[in-house]
């Protein structure tokens, strides 16, 4: 009995820090200015949030919600939920993919399965008419038509798939945060897969959230205003945008004990969300800046009180 109470232990630390070094990076910001961010470390599995920032409110949208990245496609908020079931073996639990129409508060379920080799909603992106949906699964990409069948889409096994999300042209972009020191892809049915970029992440950082090298990784891809791709990182803590040429530039650090998850701009401002450690988790938080990454204000978020601070 003493074995199996220090095994439950063990299991509940390492999930708690690997939530931590694992966070939600999915932010989107509607036509009204609402803010909807994706969180896993609260309200048990996690939440969806929305945030009013001109009346301050905080909504939870939903509970238990285990999502690390959403989107925002033809005003409805996409979202991939991979849940585990309490337990049961490795390989099984249950995985949703759904969309959420935020002005009339109505949820439809695009797809429910607990085969893993079917869809799994931790790592995903959507093609814009939501058609097919991306998946990675051991360490490979796959392709799942909403109304048909499963396929793996690239033969390639990746060293650690991190993100995946689709621009406007439908193009698939990936990170891998092994390959190469760090790597951004792009894949397209006309080009097939692209290295766009290497050793996007450092391999001496200075002062990385965490000191464990298999813990600094990649969290969000996102665009800025002019399409190129934007890349955060836990490592220098910062957010990279790379342009057609394959050129990086470093646009946004966070403070110490900070890292920026998720970037998304609207109307001439960055939406980031951050999450830190030190000794404890730290946020979420929501920076917003103006059209050069220059924080003009921060929603420091009192999650306990579920209102802003």
């Amino acid at each position: 009995m003493k074995r199996f109470k220090l095994l439950i232990i063990l299991l509940f630390f390492g999930v708690i820090f690997k939530a931590e070094a694992h966070p939600s990076w999915g932010i989107v910001v509607d036509d009204n200015g609402c803010i909807y961010f994706a969180d896993v470390m609260h309200n048990g599995d996690g939440t969806l949030w929305r945030i009013d920032p001109n009346s301050n409110e905080l909504e939870a949208i939903f509970t238990n919600f285990h999502a690390h990245q959403i989107y925002l496609k033809n005003n409805e908020i996409v979202a991939a939920i991979a849940k585990w079931r309490s337990g049961e073996i490795e390989g099984e639990g249950h995985n949703y993919l759904f969309k959420y129409e935020q002005n009339i508060k109505k949820l439809d379920t695009l797809l429910f399965t607990d085969d893993w080799d079917e869809f799994h909603g931790q790592v995903f992106a959507a093609s814009n008419d939501l058609k097919n949906v991306y998946f990675a699964f051991n360490k490979q990409i796959h392709l799942k038509s909403l109304n048909g069948k499963t396929a793996t889409l690239l033969p390639r096994k990746f060293d650690r798939i991190s993100t995946l999300t689709t621009d406007s042209n439908n193009n698939l972009w990936i990170t891998d945060s092994k390959y190469k020191n760090g790597t951004l892809f792009k894949w397209s049915s006309a080009d097939g897969l692209i290295e766009i970029a290497n050793n996007l992440i450092p391999q001496e950082p200075k002062n990385p959230i965490f000191d464990e090298p298999h813990h600094q990784m990649f969290y969000g891809i996102s665009f800025d205003k002019s399409g190129n791709p934007l890349v955060t990182e836990n490592a220098n803590r910062s957010i990279q945008s790379i342009n057609d040429n394959g050129d990086v530039k470093s646009v946004y650090s966070s403070e110490l004990h900070w890292s920026p998850n998720g970037v998304y701009y609207k109307n001439g401002h960055y939406y980031i969300m951050e999450t830190g450690y030190n000794k404890k988790h730290l946020g979420p938080r929501i920076i917003i800046t103006d059209i050069n990454f220059k924080p003009i204000r921060i929603l420091d978020i009192d999650f306990a009180q579920k209102r802003l601070r």
